[in-house]
């Protein structure tokens, strides 16, 4: 099981996300025309993407979403921040959106602490290629920063964008589990990065967020 997927929250607020990671952005590593091609050549998995998420409420639309679509969700075990007390939900406690990737939960009785008191840790069965849902995106500031292997990827080539939806689907062969990605996007509380193994491209990463941010920042709050 994957330990990589990160959500970094700047202001934004999924409070208690258990993994962080520095901010990165990038472009995309093949050309159009390579590109282009690979687009009808994703190869297929020999096995299915299992790997999880760490995320809590988010403050921009009150939510909890997963971000990435799981095709199914395995687990799903909240967790206090503080005490680290975990408690595993059973599968009556949990609904799954795979439009949207929001994670509707009824806390059972035995959980001593109201939802936006807790962060929640999701196992499931990633969709390959990546796909996310840019939960509580603000629109009016600006496009989403995409990043896939250190460097900036290109609508129509490497992904595709969605605005009414908020979804960005992978159109190269993105294994969210192993690969590098970084994705950024404002909302009305600030700025969201969820991101995967940046490590090998934290340079890149952190200048092309930056070029980013300052963009959202120059069309205002």
């Amino acid at each position: 099981m994957s330990e990589k997927i990160f959500l970094k929250c700047f202001l934004a607020g999924f409070l208690g996300a258990a993994l962080l990671v520095v901010m990165a952005i990038f472009p995309s590593c093949k050309s159009t025309q390579q590109a282009v091609q690979e687009k009808e050549e994703i190869p297929a998995l020999d096995e299915p993407i299992v790997t999880y998420v760490n995320t809590a409420i988010n403050k921009a639309d009150g939510k909890i979403s997963t971000i990435m679509l799981f095709n199914s969700i395995k687990e799903v075990v909240a967790i206090h921040p503080i005490s680290r007390v975990r408690y595993n939900l059973s599968e009556s406690d949990y609904k799954y959106d795979p439009q949207t990737t929001e994670l509707k939960i009824a806390l059972p009785k035995s959980v001593p602490y109201k939802i936006n008191e807790l962060g929640f840790h999701i196992v499931g069965e990633a969709v390959y290629p990546g796909v996310f849902v840019l939960a509580g995106i603000d629109a009016a500031r600006g496009e989403p920063g995409v990043f896939f292997e250190g460097k900036e990827s290109v609508e129509g080539t490497d992904y595709t964008y969605d605005k009414a939806s908020a979804r960005i689907t992978s159109l190269v062969p993105l294994n969210v589990d192993k690969d590098s990605f970084e994705i950024c996007w404002a909302t009305k509380n600030g700025e969201v990065t969820f991101s995967n193994n940046t490590q090998k491209y934290r340079d890149a990463y952190i200048k092309y967020y930056n070029a980013w941010s300052r963009k959202v920042h120059m069309r205002g709050n």
